[in-house]
């Protein structure tokens, strides 16, 4: 459908192991080859959580030059008002890449990670088995979030967000969800993270921890280009940007006010 010449297994038929073993948990690391200085920092934390690590090779957006057919360009540029940076698109194959590896193993659940985050393994650790203990509240627990998104209690300290949050620097996912991000993964239209939080596409649920567990450290981007793109504010492209965002406000309000009704039965 798209020809994606940087790696041919990207957009390639999903694996899945169907026989994964019942509430194994496994860890996929994010990390670029050349940023060994972030890896040495944020794995020891990942190997204190006790689940089995896999380091996932980041796809540096930078590499894949003019090669973007798997990109819807025009519709990102009307939902974010800028044609998308290499880098950005780096970082969906990532997660893309992730994904994949999850259901290729043996785990029902993943913890996905980018190599900038920090966190106190020991409290990350108990809202991981939590997790797992109440499977049936959630498909995605977002970890490492921008924006309040207006929380409301589900069950204990889970929370389901009636307004937008976004980040993907740490999340916790079953297999569900991960086939479902993959089967509607191409065209590109917009970064992972709103990709991922756009949960009525997917009729999956998605859940956070409050307080946050997860934050970024803080540390220089290495996705993003030195130069960022220009906005683009033609008559157009405003009103499409506007409609696309309270669009996505008011679907991700009414679909989350009926996913608590539903786990609050």
């Amino acid at each position: 459908m798209f020809n994606y010449l940087f790696n041919d297994s990207y957009n390639s038929p999903i694996e899945e192991n169907t026989n994964f073993t019942k509430g194994a948990v496994g860890s996929y690391l994010i990390n670029m080859d050349k940023a060994t200085e972030r890896l040495n920092l944020v794995l020891p934390s990942i190997e204190q959580l006790g689940f089995p690590v896999k380091r996932i090779a980041a796809v540096d957006g930078r590499s894949l030059g003019d090669n973007l057919d798997f990109v819807d360009k025009e519709t990102y540029k009307n939902y974010f008002k800028m044609y998308p940076e290499l880098g950005t698109i780096g970082c969906a194959l990532s997660h893309e890449k992730a994904l994949r590896e999850f259901l290729k193993s043996d785990n029902e659940f993943a913890i996905v990670c980018e190599d900038d985050v920090e966190f106190d393994a020991d409290k990350l650790r108990a809202a991981i088995k939590n997790a797992v203990s109440h499977k049936e509240f959630w498909d995605v627990i977002g970890l490492e979030l921008a924006h309040s998104g207006t929380p409301i209690q589900v069950t204990g300290n889970f929370v389901c967000y009636l307004s937008n949050v976004k980040h993907t620097g740490c999340y916790m996912i079953n297999r569900y969800a991960a086939q479902q991000y993959l089967q509607k993964f191409y065209p590109i239209k917009m970064p992972f993270d709103h990709y991922y939080t756009a949960t009525w596409e997917f009729n999956i649920k998605f859940l956070g921890i409050e307080p946050r567990l997860v934050k970024q450290r803080g540390l220089s981007s290495q996705i993003k280009t030195s130069t960022k793109p220009d906005k683009i504010r033609t008559l157009s492209v405003l009103i499409k940007n506007a409609s696309f965002n309270i669009k996505r406000e008011i679907v991700n309000f009414i679909y989350n006010v009926l996913v608590i009704k539903k786990l609050k039965v």
